[in-house]
């Protein structure tokens, strides 16, 4: 049925990922980091603040609404309760969370989707490094262990969905 071809899915998914090369785990390493939540809500209330100052009040709710948006994903997590993959890098986890979704991805989609959405006039690579960053904090995810890949593309679905009704309720 269907939850054997999500499992179908995140297995082969996972299989190639862990076997891109070894020398990546540094990088991936820094990169899952970087793409924590808590840094990403640091980025968030940056910009909060910096709208705030600027008295801009459209952009300080879009980064309230989303900052609000990450804590409901950690309530998400709690309720759906999905078992992390067993691998070592989990083993070692300070913080112990549920798997579904990935925190990490939803939270740099969102913080990547809503400086996009309130930054202008935003450059072609400005805009390209923005979406690598979330898709890469994602894969990273998946590389280091610390997620399956639906996990993964759940955050980064709801993540986008949170900034698009974010972006169309304030209409920036």
């Amino acid at each position: 049925m269907l939850k054997d071809k999500i499992v179908r899915f995140d297995t082969v998914v996972t299989a190639f990922v862990h076997h891109w090369p070894k020398w990546l785990k540094t990088p991936m390493l820094v990169v899952t980091n970087a793409g924590q939540p808590a840094v990403m809500t640091a980025i968030a209330v940056a910009a909060g603040m910096i709208a705030w100052h600027n008295d801009d009040k459209v952009t300080t709710l879009a980064y309230a609404i989303g900052l609000a948006a990450m804590g409901a994903n950690s309530i998400l997590k709690h309720y759906v309760h999905r078992t992390r993959p067993d691998t070592l890098y989990v083993s070692n986890m300070y913080f112990k969370s549920s798997s579904f979704p990935s925190g990490h991805s939803f939270s740099a989609t969102v913080v990547c989707g809503l400086l996009l959405a309130t930054t202008t006039p935003l450059s072609t690579a400005a805009v390209v490094a923005l979406a690598i960053v979330a898709l890469a904090v994602g894969i990273s995810r998946v590389y280091v262990g610390a997620h399956f890949p639906t996990d993964v593309i759940a955050g980064w679905v709801l993540g986008g969905a949170t900034v698009w009704l974010i972006a169309v309720g304030l209409g920036l």
